[in-house]
C-alpha cells in the first residue's frame, strides 16, 4: 500500500508540475524555442557497445547510455542526477527511454512487432524532473525519434538487441522565471527612468528622443573594445520623424547615425533608417557572411547590424578612431 500511495504521490507531483508547462504540439515537433521554453535540438547515432553524449547547456549532458538490449535515455544534470528517471512508467521494460531491440520484435521474436508486445515505437517522450527538490527548473519534457535501427539476435525465443541507432532528439527546458521577465522586458518598447537617464546623460540632444521603432529598445556591447560598457538606441527626430540611431559609448560619448549624413565612404543613406525591421549586435567574427560579401574588417569591438529583412543589410563598426559602415547586401531596391 505504500508504494501504491508514493506512485500516485509522483504521478500527482508530475501533473502539478506540467500544468501549464507543456508546449504546443507544434513547438515541439518543430523543436523550436517558446516564451516559456528553450528547445535544444540533438541529433546523431551510436553502434555496439557505445554511448552517446552531447552537452545541451544548462549543465546537463543528453547520454544514450548502452544496456544489454539497446540504449536507455538519460538526461543528467550538473551533479550526475538522470533528470529522466521521471518519466513513467517507474517500473518495467516498455518504459520510453528504453531503446530496447525487442521492443520492434513479436514475442515469439520471429518477426516485427505488429501489437503482440506492447512497447513504444518510433517515437519515445520522456519527462525530465528532479524530485529531490532545490532544481533550479521546473519539469521539463523531450522527444526521440528513431530514424534508423539495426538488430541482432533475432533467432526465434532469443530477445532481439538494437546493435545500431539513428536519432533525432529534441530536450524542453522550462525558462526560469528571470529568463521570461528578461525576455518580455526586451520585447516591450517602453523606456524605463534609468534608461532614459543614462541616454540623456551621455549627451543625447534633445532634439531628438528615444523611440523603440525596432526592438529591443536597446543593445549593449563594445564597440571600441576599450573595455566600458556601450549601448544604442533607436531615436527619432521630433522636428521631421527621421529615424536614426544613438550610440553612447563608456557612457560620456553619444554618436548619432541616420539623420542627416552618410558616414565616409559608405552608401547608408538617412532613409535606410526609415525602413529598418531588425538590428543586433555581437563581435564582428559573429556577423553572418553573405554572398559575395567579403565580410567586415577584421579587429576587435562588436558591429551594429541593421537589416531589412531578405532585402538588404548593413553594419556600423568602429575603426580609426570613427564609426565606418559596411554594405553586406542588397536584394531589391529600397
Amino acid at each position: 500500500m505504500r508504494g501504491s500511495t508514493a506512485t500516485i504521490g509522483v504521478i500527482a507531483l508530475i501533473a502539478a508540475c506540467l500544468a501549464g508547462l507543456v508546449p504546443s504540439r507544434a513547438a515541439a515537433e518543430s523543436c523550436t524555442n517558446t516564451a516559456l521554453h528553450h528547445a535544444i535540438p540533438v541529433s546523431g547515432e551510436v553502434s555496439g557497445d557505445r554511448q552517446y553524449a552531447a552537452d545541451i547547456g544548462f549543465g546537463w549532458t543528453f547520454l544514450l547510455a548502452p544496456a544489454p538490449h539497446g540504449w536507455d535515455i538519460n538526461v543528467l544534470d550538473a551533479g550526475g542526477y538522470n533528470l529522466a528517471l521521471a518519466t513513467l512508467p517507474l517500473h518495467g521494460n516498455t518504459n520510453p527511454r528504453f531503446l530496447y531491440g525487442w521492443h520492434f520484435r513479436n514475442a515469439a521474436n520471429t518477426g516485427p512487432n505488429e501489437g503482440d508486445v506492447n512497447a513504444p515505437q518510433h517515437e519515445r517522450r520522456f519527462m525530465l524532473n528532479d524530485p529531490r527538490g532545490g532544481a533550479f527548473r521546473d519539469t521539463g519534457l523531450g522527444w526521440l525519434r528513431i530514424t534508423d535501427f539495426g538488430l541482432a539476435d533475432l533467432e526465434p525465443g532469443e530477445r532481439a538487441r538494437m546493435v545500431y541507432l539513428q536519432f533525432n532528439a529534441c530536450i524542453l527546458v522550462p525558462k526560469t522565471d528571470e529568463e521570461r521577465a528578461r525576455e518580455l522586458d526586451a520585447t516591450s518598447p517602453v523606456y524605463i527612468d534609468e534608461e532614459m537617464e543614462l541616454i540623456r546623460t551621455c549627451g543625447l540632444d534633445l532634439a531628438y528622443r528615444p523611440e523603440a521603432w525596432v526592438l529591443p529598445r536597446m543593445l549593449n556591447g563594445d564597440f571600441d573594445a576599450d573595455g566600458a560598457h556601450d549601448f544604442a538606441v533607436p531615436i527619432v527626430r521630433d522636428v521631421d520623424g527621421q529615424h536614426g540611431i544613438a550610440i553612447c559609448r563608456a557612457g560620456t560619448w553619444t554618436s548619432i547615425h541616420g539623420i542627416d549624413d552618410a558616414p565616409p565612404g559608405s552608401d547608408l543613406a538617412p532613409d535606410y533608417f526609415n525602413q529598418v525591421e531588425a538590428w543586433r549586435i555581437g563581435p564582428r567574427d559573429t556577423v553572418a557572411h553573405y554572398v559575395d560579401d567579403a565580410g567586415l574588417p577584421e579587429g576587435p569591438g562588436d558591429a551594429l547590424t541593421l537589416e531589412r529583412i531578405e532585402k538588404s543589410a548593413y553594419s556600423l563598426y568602429w575603426n580609426d578612431a570613427a564609426f565606418r559602415s559596411h554594405h553586406h547586401y542588397t536584394l531589391v531596391e529600397p
